[in-house]
């Protein structure tokens, strides 16, 4: 199997690492690369969790495995995962999930009042209280823990985003 690279847009809830992944992905297009882009809340967004595993981590990487063999077989060597990467053993599990050479973590990052704005405006209610409360706990965690190779400030522009991850990886 030929070797393929993985890039993890990654941030606290609201940050916007689908929104950055999906302009990743049409940068690419634009330049005629394979490419797949996976939001992984979308892999393991079912009501079932289990105790040890809240936020069904352990079915998304499942769901990745299987998705990305496919994408493999399809000739698809580069991914662009949107993901909240908690622990250094997470870019081991996307290498894993994918048979990936390489895994860059790029963390996007923004100040509290524009996490908080784009929070307020998609989320109402007790989720919006969650994602807030959740945002919070994320962004102090991953300035502490560091696990990236590369930081963005979210308040750029998606595009102007795509140029510097893409530049960052040489695809």
């Amino acid at each position: 199997m030929d070797s393929c690279e993985v890039v993890v847009l990654t941030g606290p809830v609201g940050v916007g690492k689908t929104t950055t992944a999906w302009a990743v992905g049409d940068a690419l297009s634009s330049a005629g690369v394979s490419h797949a882009v996976i939001d992984m809340d979308a892999l393991r967004w079912c009501r079932v969790s289990h105790p040890g595993d809240p936020f069904n981590t352990a079915l998304g990487l499942r769901n990745l495995a299987a998705v990305g063999a496919n994408y493999r077989d399809a000739g698809v060597r580069h991914f662009v995962l949107a993901d909240v990467v908690e622990t250094a053993a997470m870019r081991h599990a996307y290498a894993a999930a994918l048979g990936a050479t390489r895994v860059v973590i790029a963390r996007l990052e923004a100040p509290w009042p524009l996490l908080a704005r784009r929070l307020h405006d998609r989320e109402r209610g007790s989720s919006l209280e969650w994602h807030l409360r959740r945002a919070a706990e994320l962004a102090e965690q991953m300035a502490r823990d560091q696990l990236q190779d590369l930081v963005l400030d979210a308040d750029a522009a998606p595009e102007a985003l795509a140029t510097v991850v893409i530049a960052a990886l040489g695809w």
